[in-house]
């Protein structure tokens, strides 16, 4: 309905963020191909519109459908985009999160190296424009990576900085996956009680 009444009120802003949002919803149900296609659309009137924030939006959008498809290479190029766009107009929302996206996938990728340089990146960028719950889920995200790449004690140190921020703002979902995600370090690391006791207060919340 909103997006049909925009159409005849010739509101292309609104069209494109209509399609957007119906991309967004799709995504979130599976309906991966219906999503490309609304994403597709809004990116095509913003790229007639000129409006480099809605494009590198939907850039972004379109290369997270393809990550949740695994198709990595395809996301990898939408993300690249977006930032390329993003770092013209310095959007350093959208930024933050391309580069953490593109962190993800390298991480999907096992290419843990570079899914931390892409995550410390979009660290910085948290930490400057104040985004308390993004400097945390980045934190978060390094802790993954340094886990992956078996440096444990730095999975640790960043875990705490997470879970930190987290209880200051909180963020109790947050909290419980880091504290689980603390569990699963001391797990790998043999310190099966430790690991018990962040399971234990993870579940508690």
């Amino acid at each position: 309905q909103s997006l049909s009444i925009k159409k005849q009120l010739g509101d292309r802003t609104g069209e494109a963020a209509s399609l957007n949002n119906l991309g967004l919803v799709y995504n979130s149900i599976g309906q991966h191909q219906k999503a490309i296609d609304f994403y597709r659309q809004s990116l095509t009137i913003q790229k007639q519109l000129g409006d480099l924030n809605g494009e590198a939006t939907s850039l972004n959008n379109l290369g997270r459908v393809y990550k949740n498809l695994g198709q990595y290479q395809k996301a990898i190029d939408f993300y690249q985009q977006s930032l390329e766009i993003t770092k013209s107009i310095a959007n350093l929302n959208v930024e933050a999160a391309s580069l953490n996206n593109l962190g993800a996938i390298y991480d999907s990728l096992g290419q843990y190296q570079k899914a931390v340089d892409f995550y410390q990146q979009s660290l910085v960028i948290k930490k400057k424009i104040g985004d308390r719950k993004g400097e945390a889920a980045s934190l978060n995200n390094l802790g993954l990576a340094y886990n992956n790449l078996r440096q444990y004690q730095k999975a640790i140190d960043f875990y705490q900085q997470s879970l930190a921020i987290q209880k200051q703002i909180g963020d109790r979902n947050g909290e419980a996956v880091s504290l689980n995600n603390l569990g699963f370090t001391y797990n790998d690391l043999q310190q099966y009680q430790k690991a018990i006791d962040y399971y234990q207060q993870s579940l508690a919340i």
